[in-house]
């Protein structure tokens, strides 16, 4: 039975005036923010209104193109992801002057998305190559780096080709408070509690690379304390932030999803409906522990059984960190590919 209590005049007067409430959740961490949502119905409004003012992704694209509609409506086409610091920048509402924005696309679309900041947002492409992949921190997944600049600002847009998908580029990041990304109807946080409550982050690979140490030293520098404990009890009193060993996926309950107005977006063009979107959330991938023999410090990587790909019965490639289900895939495909063949040869027979 819930429990009616008088409010505090001063909680009335303050978040029922936009300027003092909005004040006051720009100083909290999102996490924050959510809890105090849940408090009442007056700060749950409160929490509401802030959030379309702080989550402005239009606001948020004006920096880089002058038409953010036009860019979204070619993601709703092409389904490629806006990942790097710049979806960070936006979960945590904050700015990193001089960082870029990083376009994570399948090679199939790369042209035109780059035919459209050519000729619509005015970029100018720079031909050439980094010097190696070990000097690029997105290395794995990826074919490409295409870097696109801004003739009058000091802007740069890099779109990154993907060998595989997008989402197997992000993964494989150097560590955990760059794995964000923005599609067209969202912004997604897979480690939200490490990287938004807890400041924590966990670096996977090789750190020693010139490139990768850079970029954490760089996270560092940002408020982002690396764990340096990777004993049994250090990885334990941080394993509620980080879920190992536990098959995840996009829509689960320990991802942060933050919706996205899509007004404008003409998603029925473009077959952008609920359904495309819960098959993206069956992608999935696991935190796993390596105990490395006998040694008393664990590693920590990022893994999934396989990568599904099977153009001729799925849609997309998909990401499958649970056994049972990419083998209940491949029996599914035999099936299909088993029907279609018999729907051939009745052809032929009858022809």
């Amino acid at each position: 039975m819930a429990i009616e209590v008088d409010q505090p005049g001063c909680i009335d007067d303050v978040f029922n005036c936009p300027p003092a409430y909005n004040a006051i959740f720009s100083c909290l961490p999102p996490a924050d923010i959510i809890r105090v949502s849940k408090t009442c119905r007056l700060l749950r409004d409160a929490a509401i209104y802030f959030h379309h003012l702080a989550y402005n992704i239009t606001r948020h694209l004006e920096h880089f193109v002058r038409e953010p509609h036009a860019l979204r409506r070619l993601q709703v086409k092409h389904k490629f992801l806006i990942s790097g610091s710049n979806a960070l920048q936006f979960l945590d509402r904050t700015f990193y002057p001089s960082s870029d924005l990083d376009i994570f696309a399948f090679s199939d679309n790369v042209k035109e998305i780059g035919y459209h900041l050519i000729n619509e947002e005015g970029y100018v492409f720079e031909p050439g190559r980094w010097a190696s992949q070990a000097d690029f921190v997105y290395n794995t997944g990826m074919t490409d780096l295409l870097r696109f600049k801004n003739p009058e600002r000091d802007l740069e847009i890099q779109l990154i080709v993907c060998r595989r998908t997008p989402l197997d580029c992000i993964l494989y990041f150097h560590s955990t408070p760059v794995m964000n990304f923005i599609t067209h109807d969202a912004a997604y946080s897979l480690y939200p509690k490490a990287t938004f409550d807890k400041r924590i982050a966990v670096s996977f690979g090789c750190n020693t690379h010139e490139a990768t140490k850079k970029a954490l030293d760089k996270y560092t520098e940002r408020g982002w304390a690396f764990v340096e404990d990777y004993s049994y009890q250090g990885v334990q009193a941080i394993s509620p932030a980080i879920i190992p060993d536990v098959a995840r996926y996009l829509d689960d309950k320990h991802t942060w999803i933050l919706p996205l107005d899509v007004n404008g977006l003409d998603l029925k063009a473009h077959d952008a409906s609920e359904t495309s979107r819960n098959s993206f959330h069956c992608n999935s991938w696991k935190l796993f522990k390596d105990y490395n023999g006998f040694s008393t410090q664990i590693t920590l990587g990022i893994s999934y059984d396989r990568i599904y790909h099977a153009p001729k019965h799925f849609e997309h490639t998909y990401l499958i960190a649970d056994r049972g289900l990419g083998e209940a895939m491949d029996q599914l495909v035999d099936y299909l590919t088993e029907q279609d063949s018999d729907k051939n040869e009745n052809k032929k027979c009858v022809t």
